[in-house]
């Protein structure tokens, strides 16, 4: 199966924070946002750069280097995580794991 493509480029810190504010209130109740289709979760790539959300296909759950970026997003932000999943990484080297799969 193909990686799910970047749902959204990058955002302005505004209409991040927008997104992310509405995520999170589907989260508390209990809903999946319409681009995370089933098979698929988002994660926001979080460093140095401004950050950009992914959705991307459960196969990267297999790749040996996203499951070093969850390790990381674990050591850095913990496992409460609300929302997409913080991975502390460039979203270009993140582009390139999803890419390789």
């Amino acid at each position: 199966m193909k990686p799910a493509p970047p749902i959204q480029g990058n955002l302005s810190d505004h209409e991040f924070e927008e997104e992310e504010e509405e995520e999170e209130e589907a989260d508390r109740i209990g809903v999946v946002p319409e681009d995370v289709k089933e098979g698929h979760f988002a994660v926001v790539a979080v460093f140095d750069e401004k950050p950009k959300r992914f959705v991307v296909s459960l196969g990267c759950l297999s790749h040996p280097m996203f499951l070093r970026l969850l390790e990381l997003a674990e050591e850095e932000f913990g496992f409460r995580q609300e929302g997409p999943l913080a991975i502390p990484c460039r979203p270009s080297d993140l582009e390139n794991i999803i890419r390789e799969l």
